[in-house]
């Protein structure tokens, strides 16, 4: 006699395919990157520049909202909704080139540690973005979700 299946075993002969290699590396660095860009981009939105503490109450309204927005896109992307996985491709590639541009003017101020950071977050950033638009990860990602 044989053990009844359990609701969270997937039948017998189907399996779903496997996330593509990688897929979770640069799924956590967004992750990080999404997270570290609430407040640049909460300063960017609501023109704000003085000191975050004393900041007025608009301020932590359009934080909530950013944060909510990347949450979304973060959320959609590991649903692997298309327009989660492009728009995260998207904030990737852009997260990337703003920190590109950011260079020269880190170079000038002479600042080592930070031109390492940045350096290296922003090639981070373009490594995912070019991953995850690869046509392989792309008809992995496809494949997973037509599964489900």
């Amino acid at each position: 006699m044989s053990a009844p299946r359990m609701a969270s075993d997937p039948a017998p002969g189907k399996t779903r395919p496997p996330l593509p290699r990688g897929f979770r590396l640069a799924a956590g660095w967004l992750a990080f990157g999404f997270v570290c860009a609430v407040w640049p981009l909460t300063r960017a939105f609501s023109g704000y520049t003085g000191i975050l503490v004393e900041a007025p109450a608009f301020v932590g309204v359009t934080a909530l909202l950013v944060f909510s927005a990347l949450l979304a896109v973060y959320v959609n992307l590991l649903c692997l909704r298309t327009g989660g996985v492009w728009l995260s491709i998207s904030i990737a590639a852009i997260f990337a080139f703003s920190g590109l541009l950011k260079m020269p003017t880190l170079v000038t101020k002479g600042e080592p540690g930070v031109i390492w950071v940045v350096g290296i977050s922003s090639l981070l950033h373009l490594a995912a973005a070019f991953y995850l638009s690869r046509p392989e990860v792309l008809a992995a990602l496809e494949r997973r979700r037509l599964e489900r």
